[in-house]
């Protein structure tokens, strides 16, 4: 489990990267862990301490790569300084260690920009990317304090507030 508090600031480093979003779950990332919040339940299912995997860097050459499959169960991480990668799959809460693989089945292509979404007065406030779905909603990771608690997801007219205890 990774550590963090809602007053944690974000601002140094940025808003997380939204990695994954379907009608059920959200999977995204930061320096201080991965984490799967159930939108349902309205709570973080699960989460990694990437530090401790020594997959933590968000930049630079030990930047960890992090790729989720189409159907959002399996996650590689993959330090771009490292051979290895680790592979966590969600349904099983288990977690392995592995040469590294290019993911084949890779969630990805209704990825957009943000820029195109929002006022470019406030990019800064919004994961990077957003995630358009078939229904022509776009999911997003935002932020208006920069801390933890504050960091939402917004996918049409619903905001889920993701660390909320």
């Amino acid at each position: 489990m990774s550590d963090w508090s809602p007053e944690q600031n974000i601002d140094t480093v940025g808003i997380p990267e939204l990695n994954y979003a379907s009608d059920d779950i959200v999977i995204f990332h930061g320096y201080f862990g991965l984490f799967v919040y159930d939108l349902d339940k309205q709570q973080i299912i699960r989460s990694l301490d990437l530090k401790s995997l020594n997959c933590a860097t968000i930049q630079g050459d030990d930047y960890c790569e992090v790729t989720v499959s189409t159907d959002g169960n399996t996650i590689q991480l993959h330090s771009l300084s490292s051979e290895n990668m680790y592979i966590y799959t969600v349904s099983e809460n288990t977690l392995s260690e592995t040469i590294y693989e290019s993911m084949n089945d890779r969630f990805g292509s209704n990825f957009a920009s943000i820029d195109d979404l929002v006022d470019i007065d406030h990019v800064g406030n919004y994961s990077s990317n957003a995630i358009q779905f078939d229904t022509g909603e776009y999911g997003y990771l935002h932020v208006s304090d920069w801390t933890l608690g504050i960091l939402c997801y917004a996918r049409g007219d619903m905001t889920y507030r993701l660390f909320s205890k």
